[in-house]
């Protein structure tokens, strides 16, 4: 009876001790998961901190209205350079037409003389 009631006693004190592991084991994540949440915290504190700094940064607002007219720029210097390449374009077409022109009046002149001289001959 002994042994039997070392062995209870044991299984109690086996169980009791896991119960108590398993109280600390939940404790210790309750803590770490504060540590993380404030550690979470404390950098998302630390981001918004940045940007305000950088928002009220004059040097960064002055690079970005210098960036933005520059990019005005370019897309004002390219404009104009399409356009330029659009009406010279136009004006190669022109030329074109004035020369097609041209030799479909040598052309139409050839046929012409060829009937001619099929006439006469």
């Amino acid at each position: 009876m002994n042994k039997l009631a070392g062995l209870a006693l044991l299984g109690t004190l086996i169980t009791l001790t896991a119960c108590e592991d398993a109280k600390e084991v939940k404790a210790e994540a309750k803590d770490a998961g504060a540590q993380v949440k404030q550690e979470l915290d404390n950098a998302w504190e630390k981001v918004k901190e940045t940007t305000h700094e950088i928002k009220h940064d004059e040097s960064l607002n002055e690079l970005l209205q210098q960036s933005k007219a520059m990019g005005l720029d370019m897309y004002d210097n390219g404009k104009e350079v399409a356009v330029d390449a659009w009406i010279k374009s136009k004006e190669a077409a022109g030329e074109l037409t004035d020369k097609t022109k041209q030799k479909a009046r040598e052309i139409a002149a050839e046929i012409e003389q060829a009937r001619e001289d099929l006439n006469e001959g």
